[in-house]
């Protein structure tokens, strides 16, 4: 869903550890993914400014029907283990979903019996949830919402701490506002393994999606940063894939899921295959 803009762009530190010093790990002109050569997270550099950022996500998200619709279908089964999971742990309560999007996510959980609420910061998105599906959305990114210490069971977000421009930040407020034993549930990419392997190949390609995402992250790295946002457990796992509209990505996210999901469970919940999405479970002590 990447879109060619001008943007004011800015040089940064490493979102992780605060260092300078990184290198150039692949390039998506006229965007570079770097890697901080103390703790090796994965960013753009430089990247949007804060205000190029709001600016480019009011447009980010689709607006004819029928893509609101694909992009509903796309992320069903995702959305559906998502529900799954959490409930193996929690029986009802009250949910934060971060970066709604439309709102399905939300929708399938106040089905469920859910009280449930939703941060998202593009302005059509947020006219959708709440006129068509009558969900209660704010306004906003998470940090400025406002919300009490303690105030949620689960919160959730799936596809967004990639497009964070301070993800610690963002993992220190779920942390905080979450009771205690709360669950905090994420969906996100991993791409640079297969942006590897395309380059050992010589395939030009803009996977990143840059400048929409502004980190990468493996499992390893999420874990870090889990720990250090407080959280003293997790638990990681494929769950599920999406089914895109477009017939070859959608044969390359069934065939690379399916056999992903086919490893963690043969490896005895092990192995997780680098490069494809995972969800990560993540408990408040």
């Amino acid at each position: 869903m990447s879109k060619r803009i001008d943007v004011e762009m800015e040089e940064v530190s490493c979102p992780f550890c605060g260092r300078a010093e990184y290198r150039l790990l692949h390039r998506e002109n006229p965007f570079e993914m770097v890697k901080c050569s103390s703790c090796q997270f994965i960013y753009l550099n430089p990247r949007p400014t804060g205000d190029a950022l709001l600016r480019f996500y009011q447009g980010y998200l689709p607006e004819e029907e029928s893509s609101v619709e694909a992009w509903q279908k796309m992320m069903e089964s995702i959305f559906r283990n998502a529900a799954n999971l959490i409930e193996q742990y929690k029986k009802r309560g009250r949910l934060l979903d971060v970066g709604v999007g439309f709102g399905f996510f939300l929708s399938e959980m106040k089905g469920r019996g859910w009280e449930v609420l939703g941060v998202e910061i593009s302005q059509k998105a947020i006219d959708y949830a709440r006129d068509v599906l009558g969900l209660t959305v704010q306004e906003g990114p998470l940090e400025k919402a406002g919300f009490s210490e303690s105030e949620f069971d689960v919160v959730s977000g799936f596809y967004v701490i990639e497009h964070l421009p301070r993800p610690m930040e963002f993992l220190q407020e779920c942390y905080r506002i979450l009771k205690p034993g709360g669950l905090l549930l994420l969906r996100y990419p991993h791409t640079t393994p297969i942006k590897n392997l395309l380059r050992f190949f010589g395939i030009e390609n803009r996977l990143y999606d840059l400048p929409a995402h502004l980190s990468d992250f493996s499992h390893e790295m999420i874990q870090q940063c889990l720990e250090k946002a407080g959280f003293k457990e997790w638990n990681h796992l494929i769950g599920g894939y999406t089914l895109p509209r477009e017939p070859g990505k959608k044969i390359a996210s069934s065939v690379f899921g399916t056999l992903s999901e086919a490893l963690f469970y043969l490896s005895g919940k092990r192995f997780l295959l680098p490069g494809v999405s995972k969800t990560v479970l993540a408990f408040k002590g």
